[in-house]
């Protein structure tokens, strides 16, 4: 059977139209997907900072006292991780007459530390010495390495352990703490316990 030109025409552009429309709505679907995409990857992006912000803890606060040859000595906050320059700064830096080689300022502070910067020409804390109270008793968190040697038992290197402990591992909370010391054993601890503070 012959199918009438006029049909045929007919036909064709039905096929053309039908074709022309899903060639035209799959870039339209690909688009869509896209922008989907980037919404969903706006989404995880923002999850994100909220599992970061939650996940950050929240730095403490401690106070420090700063005494000694500075511009303005006194209480200071800081946050945790801090170091002594940091406090220093805070004081408006050294006087002219502050001896600065008795002053650790790369270690770190923390909570009611006291920090002692010596006149430069007062002879009572001229080398080193400024970490020693008046009873001869040595705060271990802050005493140079000539101060700790002056403890029994303690040589050059256990003290140069005791210092690489406590920059490594923060300072010690209490006495025990200095039995896990390289070299310092309860027997050692034992010789030097009444002549330390800690912290």
């Amino acid at each position: 059977m012959n199918v009438p030109k006029k049909w045929l025409v007919v036909i064709i552009i039905i096929f053309m139209i039908v074709l022309t429309a899903i060639l035209l709505s799959k870039p339209k679907e690909e688009i869509d997907y896209q922008i989907d995409g980037l919404h969903d990857l706006d989404d995880l992006e923002q999850l994100d900072e909220i599992n970061e912000l939650e996940e950050e803890p929240e730095k403490s606060i401690w106070m420090v006292d700063l005494k000694g040859e500075v511009v303005q000595p006194g209480v200071y906050e800081i946050e945790q991780g801090k170091r002594v320059v940091d406090v220093i700064e805070l004081a408006g830096g050294f006087l002219d007459s502050a001896d600065l080689h008795a002053v650790n300022l790369a270690e770190h502070v923390y909570d009611e530390m006291v920090i002692f910067v010596p006149d430069l020409q007062n002879e009572n804390t001229q080398n080193s010495g400024e970490y020693l109270l008046s009873d001869s008793k040595v705060r271990v968190n802050q005493a140079s390495l000539s101060d700790l040697m002056q403890l029994p038992g303690i040589g050059e290197q256990k003290a140069r352990d005791i210092i690489d402990y406590r920059e490594a591992q923060g300072p010690f909370s209490r006495p025990e703490d200095l039995l896990d010391v390289s070299g310092i054993g309860e027997k050692t601890l034992e010789k030097f316990l009444e002549q330390i503070i800690v912290p």
